[in-house]
């Protein structure tokens, strides 16, 4: 059997501690800035994802009704023509879905400073266009989604 004295150690000192705490502080304060910009990536993501959404459901609508399919811009400015949200609808008729402002200061500008744009029964679009989506970051932090003719969407980085 064996004895244990009165002086033995259990568990952390409170000078142990206080250095555990000081490395996770500092570690903390350089992993901040780059989740930071992830959040801020991952926002901007979405974004784009919705508006291409948006081009999709549109598309799909104009084929499946055999009607046109108007997405217009809700309230176009200057060079933020669609950051403050667009709706989906049936020309001349209903519409089918609003898609909300963005969030944060992310704005999206159409190169050709287009409002509206249609989609025809046969799915393909009206007009071309470039959409640039870009945050307050300066940098390759925006996207840049592209209309063609055909009605197909693609999406790149773009230099904000």
């Amino acid at each position: 059997m064996t004895i244990r004295s009165k002086t033995a150690a259990r568990g952390f000192t409170l000078v142990e501690l206080m250095i555990t705490l000081a490395i996770a502080a500092i570690l903390m304060g350089v992993a901040a800035p780059s989740f930071n910009d992830m959040l801020q990536n991952n926002r901007i993501s979405t974004q784009a994802n919705q508006f291409i959404a948006a081009m999709n459901l549109a598309r799909s609508e104009a084929i499946k009704r055999g009607v046109n399919i108007d997405v217009t811009a809700t309230s176009p400015s200057g060079t933020n023509e669609w950051g403050s949200g667009w709706s989906v609808a049936v020309n001349g008729g209903a519409t089918l879905k609003v898609f909300p402002a963005f969030q944060g200061s992310s704005v999206m500008d159409s190169v050709n400073d287009i409002d509206t744009f249609q989609y025809q029964p046969t799915g393909r679009a009206n007009q071309t266009d470039t959409y640039r989506l870009c945050d307050g970051r300066s940098g390759e932090t925006g996207r840049e989604i592209s209309l063609s003719t055909t009605g197909r969407v693609s999406v790149s980085d773009y230099n904000c």
